[in-house]
């Protein structure tokens, strides 16, 4: 006979859980699915250092592309250079959060493709770099 012991769960992650599953048509009780997700993180963190150490990175998520706190994102459109930055966790332009499809789209005032539209320079770069190629790059790399 298994022994169990109860570890606390957020209930609104718990419920968000539960819906996934039923929304997704699977049948499988909530609760041995955060059993097979401790199983899923143990099978992984060996090879995978960052899910060993908690991480206080701010940034922002950009598909397969992380923008750290401090990344500066540019546009030129008919000779005008437009600037937001990374601050936390969002992209900040003119005082608003935005995201970058969003960004490239207000500063043309037409639908543009962010990955081919925007320049990104990191806290940590000297030079500009079209978000396409840095994307392409962190592709490669996973």
């Amino acid at each position: 006979m298994k022994t169990q012991i109860s570890i606390p769960v957020d209930s609104d992650l718990f419920l968000t859980l539960a819906d996934f599953l039923r929304s997704n048509r699977d049948p499988r009780n909530p609760v041995l699915v955060v059993s097979e997700a401790i199983e899923y993180w143990l099978d992984n963190a060996s090879w995978k250092p960052e899910l060993l150490t908690e991480s206080s990175t701010r940034g922002y998520q950009w598909k397969s592309l992380f923008l750290p706190e401090g990344t500066e994102i540019r546009m030129q459109y008919k000779g005008v250079y437009s600037y937001a930055k990374v601050e936390g966790d969002e992209i900040i332009y003119n005082g608003k959060s935005i995201s970058p499809g969003s960004l490239a789209n207000t500063i043309a005032g037409t639908s543009r493709n962010a990955w081919r539209d925007l320049w990104i320079k990191r806290p940590d770069e000297k030079e500009w770099r079209l978000a396409d190629e840095c994307r392409n790059e962190a592709g490669a790399a996973e």
